[in-house]
């Protein structure tokens, strides 16, 4: 009945046309094997600034996918759309590692503003499907995955 999907990779790991295929394409393509199996509601992470008009490729893609995504059909649709997601990797991705230790820091002065925990965001994505909907498509920004996420 449910589906989630946080499929995504980097420009730096796949190319620009991997990146494409994989954030994009990939996804689209879950989202209609996921309808075409019977799911209703369809969870997916996208990011924080995702629009289809950008002239940042992470984030156009991000935006070209949540409209693809609403397209498919289904009764419910929940876009969340994430700050830069604080969580340890195994790989070495030393831009990111830079970028969460700030924002990690800043977290302690704005706590929903900038970044957001993987955990508090897995919570949201199951709180949201638990929670009854009020709208066929509802997008999530960061502070209010932060919210749902703690409840």
């Amino acid at each position: 009945d449910v589906g989630f999907c946080c499929l995504g990779t980097t420009r730096a790991k796949a190319g620009a046309d991997g990146f494409v295929r994989v954030d994009r394409d990939y996804v689209v393509q879950a989202a209609e094997l996921a309808r075409a199996g019977g799911c209703k509601h369809f969870v997916l992470q996208s990011s924080q600034g995702a629009n289809q008009h950008s002239h940042f490729l992470y984030l156009r893609v991000k935006g070209e996918v949540e409209n693809l995504v609403q397209a498919v059909g289904f009764d419910r649709c929940t876009i969340l759309r994430p700050a830069v997601l604080l969580c340890k990797r195994r790989e070495s991705r030393p831009a990111e590692w830079m970028a969460r230790q700030f924002f990690g820091a800043v977290a302690w002065v704005f706590p929903t503003a900038y970044s957001v925990p993987v955990e508090t965001v897995a919570r949201a994505m199951v709180a949201c499907v638990l929670q009854p909907g009020e709208r066929k498509v509802e997008v999530l920004e960061n502070r209010a995955i932060h919210k749902l996420g703690k409840a």
